[in-house]
């Protein structure tokens, strides 16, 4: 079960690294610009992005919108996807799916902009 989780993982990372490749060197080859230089850019710019995505899934708070189930007469037709019928905490699991999605997509923003920091011309490591 944990290989194939990790297997599923490592195809979406995958899926995530050879778009932002593929996206970056067409909108670098448009441009006439320095192909290296526009990967970078593509990595860094969808590493900040992720970045940013586990920052709003990481500050989310302990309440949750609770729409219920039971949806008839026209009061329930007016209500439907504008209002939530409740407020309810969320459970133990919830948070502690919510903090490893969280910490999840941090690591994979941080490979994005060290893929790209690898990519770009302008900055050595040594």
């Amino acid at each position: 079960m944990i290989r194939s989780g990790l297997r599923r993982l490592f195809v979406i990372f995958a899926a995530i690294f050879a778009l932002t490749g593929a996206v970056s060197v067409a909108i670098g080859a448009l441009a006439h610009t320095n192909i290296a230089r526009a990967v970078s850019v593509g990595f860094y710019a969808v590493g900040a992005t992720v970045l940013v995505g586990s920052l709003v899934l990481g500050m989310r708070g302990p309440l949750r919108a609770d729409w219920g189930d039971e949806q008839t007469g026209e009061m329930a037709a007016r209500r439907a996807g504008l209002m939530a019928r409740a407020i309810r905490r969320t459970t133990l699991a919830e948070r502690v799916d919510a903090r490893r999605t969280s910490l999840a997509l941090f690591a994979l923003g941080l490979a994005l902009i060290l893929i790209g920091a690898g990519f770009d011309p302008h900055r050595n490591a040594f």
